[in-house]
């Protein structure tokens, strides 16, 4: 959907008091891929999909390398170069086709996303370790 069109229907949702919802986008996996609990290879696997199987993509990284996806009951992040659209006539990956798509851009929390989407998993005990971990990663580097 373009970019306009989304306003357009969250501002129809918005007129009709009904809740507003992002909208996503049908892609398809590439080839079998891990969807993790964040854009990070090193965060907890939440499930395995197998190439040809289609998402939801919820929105990506404003890098364009990590998006959040939607799988039946699933949710979670996918590099983008597993991630197919149609464009133009012609296949294309979220890697590479980035804003043309016309997919949001969104950020990542670990703590919130993690209580939204994953308080029953075997992982969410341990998520004030991996929000340290996570911290970690994204702190810069000190200069010497």
């Amino acid at each position: 959907m373009k970019p306009h069109l989304n306003f357009l229907l969250v501002t129809a949702v918005a007129a009709a008091g009904m809740p507003a919802v992002a909208a996503e986008t049908a892609a398809t996996i590439k080839s079998s891929v891990n969807v993790r609990s964040g854009p990070d290879r090193s965060l907890p696997q939440v499930t395995w999909l197998m190439g040809g199987t289609r998402v939801n993509v919820v929105g990506c990284l404003a890098n364009w390398q990590w998006c959040d996806v939607i799988a039946g009951r699933d949710r979670g992040w996918v590099y983008s170069r597993y991630l197919s659209m149609p464009f133009q006539g012609s296949a294309i990956t979220i890697a590479d086709g980035g804003p043309k798509l016309g997919l949001p851009a969104i950020e990542f929390q670990l703590g919130p996303y993690w209580d939204e989407h994953y308080p029953r998993r075997l992982f969410f005990p341990q998520k004030a370790n991996w929000q340290t971990r996570w911290d970690e990663r994204r702190a810069p580097s000190p200069r010497q």
